[in-house]
């Protein structure tokens, strides 16, 4: 169990602010689990800075939706087999009917 999930399990949330750690509620905090996030202040910021990276290129990921038609399953011999076209595909376009992971 890394240091974010037990830190959850406990009933806390956490965030980081610079340098600094945002705990809620902070009034539950017993010593020991101080004593705790005092000891693995740096590893428990570092988790919360992947996991703030990952999260970020989820929402732009979620936010552009577009994508270039050889990215898509659909393209055999560069036409477009649901959309019955050949297309030019110099910059990323919405599809009703992109399927991700084309097999080269």
């Amino acid at each position: 169990m890394n240091y974010l999930s037990k830190i959850k399990a406990a009933g806390f949330n956490i965030e980081i602010d610079g340098s600094d750690l945002l705990i809620s509620p902070c009034s539950k905090l017993t010593q020991p689990q101080l004593a705790f996030l005092k000891t693995y202040k740096a590893e428990i910021i570092s988790e919360l800075k992947k996991q703030q990276t990952v999260n970020d290129k989820y929402d732009r990921d979620a936010i552009d939706d577009r994508h270039n038609c050889h990215e898509c399953r659909n393209l055999i011999n560069c036409r477009c087999i649901t959309q019955r076209f050949k297309p030019v595909d110099d910059i990323p376009r919405r599809c009703s009917d992109f399927v991700s992971g084309r097999k080269l």
